[in-house]
């Protein structure tokens, strides 16, 4: 089957990972599987065993123009590689994808709800409508998109590469414990409230906090007034996150927006043997003392509290539990459960 994901452009979000990797799998499955992209912004940030068709960029004339030129220019691109499939997997995907033959099957996979994203009532009207279209849709949590458009043909988490995100040997028992977080600039992401909970919540005393990716200087500013024990780690590759992990006894892996939804620090923390904190899939739907329901300043405090005072028994049950989990979620098995998807019935 000829398989077709139309994108306007790569980036380093994890989504753009899910899609890069999924595209692989799908390969290995035996497929013939395109990415159609500006030429622009064609090349994958995350590696993929996927081909990529260039198409031109139009530039010369203004933005609302060039843009409505460079959707036609995909659309027609897309329609001259004459797919079996096409996958969306960006809002703005969805509307092209839509406008394909109706021959096709068309498929929506949805990895956020993005009108939670926007402030904007005209914007947030734009997402919504684009999961109303007649696509099929295919999730990665259940619990994803609201009740009246929750209709789905599968579920399908994002996967984990459990080679390179691995427990570590712990060398270092009876040091003081280490609590990590993945920092990030976007507001909803949730970094400068839970910065101010760890001030606030006089804990210098009991943990370093190693703070990786992003890390804004009014928040340097604070942590440093306040005395707290903490590094910054620059991360460059997925090798240096995966190490940033291993580096730590408690993740955080906390947001403001979509309680439920899957979240790979979240996961990649599970699968580097931390204790993990999170309102986010995979850690939610277990039985874990550390699951938020949703994102609180005194849920995170009572459980960092909690992780602090967990016996080694216990520690190890939840890092055993997390580990079965996310073996569930490697890579090669969850591009089988999205292949199965998009073939049956075929």
């Amino acid at each position: 089957m000829k398989i077709i994901f139309p994108v306007f452009g790569f980036g380093k979000s994890g989504g753009e990972r899910v899609i890069s990797k999924l595209a692989t799998q799908l390969k290995n499955c035996g497929h013939d599987v395109i990415f159609i992209a500006p030429e622009h912004n064609a090349k994958p940030y995350y590696p993929t065993s996927a081909d990529i068709v260039k198409v031109k960029r139009e530039t010369r004339y203004i933005k609302i123009i060039c843009s409505v030129i460079n959707f036609y220019r995909i659309l027609r691109v897309c329609k001259a590689i004459k797919p079996d499939c096409a996958i969306a997997s960006f809002h703005p995907t969805a509307f092209l994808v839509f406008l394909l033959p109706s021959k096709l099957k068309k498929f929506y996979y949805i990895q956020a709800y993005e009108v939670v994203f926007y402030k904007q009532l005209w914007r947030r009207a734009i997402v919504y409508l684009s999961y109303i279209l007649p696509l099929r849709k295919i999730v990665n949590s259940a619990q994803l998109l609201p009740r009246s458009i929750n209709n789905f043909d599968g579920i399908v988490s994002a996967g984990v590469d459990t080679d390179l995100f691995r427990q570590r040997i712990n060398e270092n028992e009876g040091r003081k414990k280490t609590v990590g977080l993945v920092g990030r600039k976007e507001a909803h992401k949730g970094t400068n409230e839970v910065i101010d909970i760890l001030i606030s919540g006089s804990f210098s005393s009991q943990f370093n906090i190693n703070i990786a990716v992003y890390l804004s200087e009014e928040n340097k500013i604070k942590l440093d007034k306040n005395n707290m024990s903490y590094t910054y780690i620059d991360i460059n590759s997925d090798e240096e996150l995966a190490n940033f992990y291993r580096m730590n006894d408690i993740m955080l892996a906390v947001g403001l927006v979509e309680d439920g939804a899957f979240h790979y620090p979240c996961a990649e923390a599970m699968a580097s043997g931390c204790l993990v904190i999170s309102n986010y899939a995979p850690l939610v739907g277990t039985n874990s003392k550390l699951v938020l329901t949703t994102f609180g300043a005194h849920y995170i405090f009572d459980s960092l509290n909690t992780a602090l005072e967990l016996s080694d028994v216990e520690i190890n049950h939840e890092i055993e539990r997390n580990l079965k989990i996310i073996k569930k979620i490697s890579w090669d098995i969850v591009g089988i459960e999205f292949n199965n998807i998009l073939t049956k019935n075929n």
